[in-house]
């Protein structure tokens, strides 16, 4: 019930943040933004995203792999696709990593399923990981011209990118330093948690992963090319609305910024939060004079609401999976097997929504 009612709260917020794009959307602009759309950008935008969360599947066996777990590539992918469908379609009191998690722990051994769930959050981090990896590198050779507004005061995007990345590093020598890790004393701290025995398992799980560099590389360089072709197709999208102004390695830059303040928001599939983001940063990418800005908000709304709907025609083929794929576990039998794993030592972490799967 707790969960529910967070989802109905943050679904809320989706909707006055959708409300307040409408509000700041000149109608005019939008609707002739979208009448001139082309189509045939369009539909090869929504072709190379599909290929894009495909290739997810791929990624994610690797992960699984490092523990021990076989599960075959077409399992993995409609294991991908059901996800992606809750994530970004079904914003109810199941989130579609909770269903992955739920169903590859009963694809799994009884001695495995925490490992197999725990592989559904790396995948998650990897993903995150290859968002700030793929911006930063854009960074070098986007230079300093492209800005937005931050309280008032210019702030190159760059600099935004080089902040989060410099956070990550910190975040990951924290955790995977065992120097570091002694010298704050986090092991004790872990020790003094409820579920700490549960909490050290999980711990152990996630950072077996250094010990398998090699997969971790591959892990990242997959996720570039997922990365890559879902920025690709973006910026499809904006040669489908003719912003001829936005650059490729503009959208490089700014679409891992993004997902990724989209990703921080637990709202369900980034509703209304990643709406609302393409505004400030593709505005600034198409460098509006005050005369035409009126006319730039309402083809960037249009950018932004196409873009959702390519995420959500992407996520329909997981609807499939419940009707071709097996019996689809009711919310209440998915709450009450994790507590009781939960107290057993061996479920696995529940985690917000991310939008779309990156």
């Amino acid at each position: 019930m707790k969960r529910q009612t967070s989802k109905i709260l943050w679904l809320a917020v989706s909707v006055i943040a959708l409300g307040f794009l409408a509000y700041r959307t000149p109608r005019a602009t939008f609707q002739q933004a979208v009448e001139n759309i082309r189509w045939g950008w369009a539909t090869a935008a929504v072709g190379i995203y599909l290929l894009a969360q495909t290739i997810l599947a791929p990624r994610w066996v690797i992960l699984l792999r490092v523990h021990a777990v076989q599960i075959s590539m077409f399992q993995a992918l409609k294991l991908t696709y059901l996800g992606l469908f809750y994530n970004n379609l079904m914003p109810g009191a199941v989130g579609g990593d909770l269903l992955k998690g739920w169903y590859i722990t009963h694809h799994s051994d009884k001695d495995q399923r925490l490992q197999a769930a725990v592989t559904v959050f790396v995948d998650r981090l990897t993903g995150l990981i290859g968002m700030v990896m793929v911006a930063v590198l854009a960074s070098f050779f986007l230079g300093g011209g492209l800005k937005i507004t931050l309280w008032g005061r210019a702030l190159p995007v760059r600099t935004l990118v080089w902040l989060i990345f410099a956070a990550m590093i910190v975040l990951g020598v924290l955790f995977l330093s065992r120097r570091v890790r002694s010298l704050l004393l986090l092991e004790r701290l872990l020790e003094k948690l409820p579920f700490s025995h549960f909490l050290k398992r999980i711990d152990d799980a996630i950072r077996l992963y250094r010990r398998h560099l090699a997969t971790m590389a591959l892990a990242l360089l997959i996720t570039g090319l997922i990365q890559g072709l879902s920025i690709v197709a973006v910026w499809m999208l904006t040669r489908a609305l003719q912003l001829e102004q936005i650059r490729f390695l503009q959208c490089l830059v700014i679409m891992p910024i993004v997902w990724l303040i989209s990703a921080a928001i637990p709202v369900p599939g980034g509703l209304g939060v990643m709406e609302n983001l393409f505004l400030p940063f593709f505005t600034a990418a198409m460098g509006p004079s005050a005369a035409t800005l009126v006319l730039i908000r309402g083809q960037v709304a249009a950018l932004a609401l196409l873009n959702r709907l390519m995420i959500c025609l992407c996520s329909l083929p997981g609807a499939l999976v419940p009707i071709f794929g097996g019996h689809l576990p009711r919310p209440q039998q998915i709450e009450a097997e994790l507590a009781g794993q939960h107290a057993a030592g061996e479920g696995w972490t529940d985690q917000p929504d991310v939008p779309a799967g990156y």
